[in-house]
């Protein structure tokens, strides 16, 4: 038995993580917009950092991961550490929130933020995934929320949805705003 890819292979391969580098940049510029006014940011499950060259001049930045990304990377587990508290009154959480176990703690501790941008692939992109051959717990996401059941929870946790914006078929991000 081979077990070489063959060039098909590893060419389709390179065109899948191509297409979601581009859908992972529009969201990322999408975010910056959102936070452009913020005097500083969190980027919680900031990866390589990208938000942070879309921002503008000025804003404080501060990278939040589970691994260090570099100097000032603040080291956080979010299923096993309480996220850690910040001055800045903005976060951002990119394509983190479905390997998150515990939803509800994360949204009731990100409540020390007045505004937190985030994305959350829905249930619904599990079809997408499916076409591709991919199943939901490959890709080691946790949940399977639609759009409704995901907004409740956002909502039962006190944040306020100011914005939705659809990524993608199954994608959306959310500008959400502290409720008093």
């Amino acid at each position: 038995m081979n077990d070489v890819s063959t060039d098909a292979t590893l060419a389709c391969r390179r065109l899948y993580w191509s297409a979601l580098q581009d859908r992972w940049d529009h969201r990322t510029r999408q975010a910056a917009a959102w936070l452009a006014d913020e005097a500083g940011v969190v980027d919680i499950g900031c990866g390589l950092m990208p938000l942070r060259d879309h921002l503008p001049a000025g804003t404080r930045y501060v990278p939040v991961d589970i691994v260090d990304r570099g100097p000032g990377t603040v080291l956080t587990d979010l299923n096993a550490d309480p996220l850690p508290r910040f001055a800045e009154r903005a976060a951002a959480m990119l394509g983190v929130v479905e390997y998150v176990t515990d939803l509800p703690r994360l949204f009731a501790q990100l409540r020390q933020f007045d505004r937190v941008v985030l994305s959350y692939n829905h249930a619904s992109v599990q079809d997408v995934l499916w076409a591709m051959r991919l199943r939901r717990k490959e890709v080691i996401w946790l949940h399977r929320h639609g759009p409704a059941r995901f907004a409740r929870l956002l909502e039962d946790a006190g944040w306020h949805i100011a914005r939705r914006h659809r990524v993608r078929v199954g994608e959306a991000m959310y500008d959400l705003r502290n409720s008093p």
